[in-house]
Formats: C-alpha cells, structure tokens, sequence
C-alpha cells in the first residue's frame, strides 16, 4: 500500500469519526481532552515557540495551535490535515486559526517554517510502516528551520490496540540520527507515547 492510499483510507477514517463524534475529543480518536492536552504539552516543550512559524502536521481541528496560542499569542500557526471534515469543523471552532485541507508530503521539502509538530499521525499507517513513518519525519525536518517535534504510539507501551502501528523507541533514535545528533526522545509524559524533539543546530546555551 502507498502513501496515496493511506491517505484516502485514513482520511476517510477521521471523516468518520467527525460525523459522528462532532467536535468531541473522540473525532480525533483521542479518550479525552485532558489525554490531548497531555500530548500537546509534551509537544508544545520542544523549545520558546514565541513569535515561531509553526506548521502542525495532521492538525485535526486545530486543538494543538489554539493550546499553543493560550501561551504564546503571537505564534504564527498553520495547521494541515488529510480529513476534509476535520478542516470544515476546525474552522468553525477556531475561525482565528489558520487551517488547511493539505498532506504534508505534497509540501516542497524546503524550510518554511521554524518549528514543525506532529501529534499522532503514524499509527494508522499500514504495510511497510517503518519506511512510512520515517518518510514523514524526514519530510518534516526538511521543512522544519529550526525543531521538529513529534509523538507516536510508542512499542514500551503496556497495553497495544490491535490493527495500530507501535514504533520502537530504540529504532527511532536511529532513524532521527539519520537526520541530527540534537535530539531528545521522551518517555515520561504519557504511558502510551513516545516524542522526539529533532534540532538544527544549537538552539539553547547549555549550563556547566
């Protein structure tokens, strides 16, 4: 299966879920809010977002840039989802939030913006997961100026949901020094998640 496929299917998945959840934390097949805020904040720890270019990938309503926006006002967000339903009830709930019906890999792979984030966009990924997932990251910190920050279902987990693609943490970090040797991988914020912060170059003076 190639990622055009994937697109379509996961895609129609969430159209699903917007249908008949609304603007529930269950459209974005997410327990609760509070399971999400978790995960924002985690992302949302990558570094000082104040007055960034953010690009969130798989933005769904746009839940991650307004928690952003609440610390940081004059983040310059952009959001970009697969799910055209999403889109439409994102900008109805967030009209001041800029959000688009776009998939990241069509994105000229150029730096566009200073921090790129993700939250949950691989584990409806199926057949050949691995090469998958680690195109999207690859794609990302292309276009990512200074940080990528992204979370995964992370394989440590205590529980696994069948038919969901888990990534190992240990492969991870091979894949992310592929690509830099600044990075952070976390896994003390959510029993589920694994989430990688990626830099370029030095961004913060360390203390002796």
């Amino acid at each position: 299966m190639n990622h055009s496929e994937d697109r379509a299917r996961i895609a129609a998945y969430y159209d699903r879920l917007v249908e008949k959840y609304g603007h529930e934390p269950q459209a974005a097949d997410a327990s609760s809010a509070a399971s999400l805020e978790v995960r924002y904040g985690a992302l949302g720890e990558v570094g000082d977002l104040s007055n960034k270019a953010i690009l969130d990938v798989g933005c769904g309503f746009g839940g991650l840039g307004a928690y952003l926006r609440k610390q940081y006002p004059k983040l310059d967000y952009t959001g970009i989802d697969i799910s055209s339903l999403m889109i439409v009830e994102g900008r109805r709930v967030y009209p001041d939030l800029r959000i688009n019906h776009k998939n990241v890999l069509d994105l000229p792979p150029e730096p566009t913006y200073d921090v790129v984030l993700a939250q949950g966009i691989f584990y409806l990924l199926e057949g050949d997961t691995e090469i998958k997932a680690y195109k999207l990251i690859r794609q990302m910190f292309a276009l990512a100026k200074e940080a990528v920050a992204f979370s995964a279902l992370s394989t440590w987990a205590e529980r696994h949901t069948a038919g969901e693609f888990y990534i190992d943490p240990d492969k991870l970090l091979v894949w992310c020094r592929q690509l830099t040797s600044r990075l952070v991988l976390r896994h003390d914020y959510h029993p589920g998640d694994v989430c990688v912060y990626m830099y370029k170059g030095i961004q913060y003076e360390w203390t002796k």
